[in-house]
């Protein structure tokens, strides 16, 4: 009798369980025989020509490396033939939705075309597959847009409501979206219009619109609630079709870039029997924070679906100019991350496992999408990297005993770690600042940061007119900062953080082109990587950082104003369980942050001041 893998909660901590056997997950991404992009020099894994193309033979060296090294799953978009011919466990993406149409994959999920299309991928991937004793589950697609172009926040004008709102009056999304407007408000146009920019004066007119615009923080709300729609509605389709075709295997969830909104992450543990986290963390401290929430929230287990680390030293020559900013300068850098990380994961209970991404290195020209990464556990010549496939074996042969011997407890449920809508407050705003008060200008000291891997950066050049001139390239990543630290006469405080209690809002001074998108970001004393376990602050401040909405300069001279009621919490940076209330008796740092999706541009800093 065949039996299929199975999730199983044995003493508090969770296991794959095939019979009497019982495992985690410990996978490879992307085990392939060559990279598939025709590189521009012709530097590119493809180990066929050593195996006279015999693939077979390759499959077969293949599954003996990854063995040897202790993994047990050949992971996502690996080679067919190690699906199909090898006895090791795996596991497989299913791309539900538009082929193709990356930030639109999502788009439109009630329409019936979208649901005979589902249906259509169902009776071709997945019933094909529905008596493989080898296969875990299924990946229902990669990295979803659930912030409406990508699988990550990119504007606040974009999210899965206003792409939704852009569908012709007659889409079936449309109508869906106008009428959750409708429930949303309270059939109150005015209210709607008080959060949105919209021409319409009323809902029937709200359906031949194809444009709105958030204007105040709290239409985020509404965004959110969306996302959770949109959700219900694709998890059910993908779960119903899946089921239809095959119910002996997982549905592995869809793969999140780090998280999604959280009525979405709700909605995937109502129909995945297990939650899928892409979750890349360059300090190799794993954020059991943010996953164990996710735990709690979904009440389902979580694998890690990508996760890895590329060294500036290597040999296959990869420049790592494009793709996750995991980047360390040497192997052994590589090994002590993987160490810390994985080990961390391990101790987790409600954890099945970890998939690294990926087997062999990029091309060092750029692959298909233009990575050129050292993700690789081999270089483009098939020569392993000796010191960290000798750590994985050393932690991936001790993974089921780290996991059975640890007494880490499974995690409550805490509001605050994945809260996407929280109202935010100034503390002292009662008792005004008796007068503006620079903060940062020229002779401040600076740290620049940005996803350099994408093109980003930021050179600063003084001028002879007490300003800064910089030379801004926002990239086509998320973009690039700079960060200020306060003028020493204003650092006050023990550890170089400045009392700027009564300060209602920030002026940034500044000489820009025309159409410069520029948002303000402030730092609290005791600030740090949200994966970081303790935020220690001066003060009332807990380590949170707050960010505004990018502003539009025009031409010219600009003196900007962000008021300070109207930021939002960081989710990238910062304590994400902090108070929720921006913390002025001890800021540590206040930064100028450049969204991309813009050109290049050289501006002019006067000076960063406070009201």
């Amino acid at each position: 009798m065949t039996t299929y893998v199975q999730i199983r909660k044995i003493d508090h901590r969770y296991w794959f369980v095939r019979g009497n056997e019982r495992f985690l997950s410990l996978g490879v991404d992307v085990v392939a025989a060559q990279d598939q992009t025709q590189a521009k020099d012709g530097r590119r894994y493809n180990v066929l020509p050593k195996y006279h193309n015999d693939v077979a033979a390759w499959a077969r060296d293949a599954e003996a490396r990854l063995k040897s090294w202790n993994f047990t799953t050949v992971a996502a978009w690996s080679h067919e033939y190690l699906y199909e011919h090898t006895p090791m466990y795996h596991t497989r993406v299913v791309w539900f939705g538009p082929w193709g149409q990356n930030d639109s994959r999502l788009i439109d999920v009630f329409s019936e075309s979208y649901a005979q299309d589902i249906e259509k991928t169902a009776r071709e991937q997945v019933a094909p597959q529905a008596t493989n004793e080898y296969l875990i589950g299924y990946f229902v697609n990669n990295e979803l847009p659930w912030y409406g172009e990508r699988g990550w926040p990119t504007s606040p004008n974009i999210s899965l409501l206003s792409r939704y709102m852009e569908l012709p009056e007659t889409a079936a999304g449309k109508s869906q979206a106008v009428e959750f407007l409708r429930t949303f408000y309270s059939n109150r146009i005015d209210e709607l219009k008080a959060e949105w920019e919209v021409d319409a004066d009323s809902f029937d007119e709200l359906k031949a619109a194809r444009q709105i615009l958030p204007i105040v923080y709290p239409s985020r709300k509404a965004v959110i609630a969306w996302s959770g729609v949109v959700a219900e509605q694709y998890y059910k389709l993908c779960a119903e079709a899946i089921r239809r075709h095959d119910s002996n295997h997982l549905i592995l969830g869809s793969r999140f870039a780090e998280r999604a909104y959280e009525p979405v992450m709700k909605a995937c543990g109502k129909y995945a029997d297990a939650i899928s986290v892409n979750h890349y963390r360059k300090t190799g401290i794993f954020d059991t924070n943010q996953v164990g929430a996710i735990f709690a929230l979904t009440g389902k287990p979580v694998m890690i679906t990508e996760f890895s680390w590329r060294a500036m030293e290597n040999s296959s020559g990869c420049p790592n100019s494009k793709g996750a900013d995991v980047t360390v300068a040497t192997q052994e850098d590589r090994t002590r991350a993987f160490r810390s990380y994985s080990g961390a994961v391990l101790s987790q209970p409600y954890m099945l496992g970890y998939d690294w991404f990926m087997y062999h290195d990029q091309p060092p020209t750029g692959r298909f999408d233009g990575e050129d990464c050292n993700y690789g556990l081999v270089d483009i010549y098939d020569r392993p990297y000796s010191n960290l496939l000798a750590a994985i074996t050393e932690i991936n042969g001790q993974a089921n005993a780290i996991h059975e011997q640890s007494s880490v407890p499974l995690p409550a449920y805490d509001p605050l770690v994945l809260a996407d809508y929280r109202e935010i407050s100034v503390r002292g705003i009662e008792k005004p600042l008796p007068h503006p008060i620079v903060f940062a200008d020229a002779e401040s000291p600076t740290f620049i940061w940005g996803d350099l891997a994408q093109g980003a950066s930021i050179e600063v050049e003084p001028t002879d007119q007490s300003s800064l001139r910089l030379d801004v390239k926002p990239g086509s990543g998320w973009g690039c900062g700079i960060t200020f630290n306060p003028l020493s006469a204003l650092a006050s405080n023990p550890d170089g953080s400045a009392n700027l209690l009564g300060a209602t809002q920030v002026v940034v001074e500044i000489l820009a082109p025309d159409g410069v998108r520029m948002a303000v970001g402030l730092n609290e004393s005791g600030n740090g990587p949200i994966e970081s376990q303790t935020f220690r602050g001066f003060g009332f401040a807990d380590g949170e950082s707050y960010a505004t909405a990018p502003a539009t300069l025009t031409n010219g001279w600009n003196q900007t104003i962000f008021r300070l009621q109207v930021m939002e919490t960081s989710t990238g940076y910062g304590n994400q369980r902090g108070n929720k209330v921006v913390d002025l008796d001890a800021l540590a740092s206040i930064h100028l942050f450049f969204p991309s999706g813009q050109k290049p541009f050289v501006a002019e800093l006067k000076s960063i001041r406070v009201e």
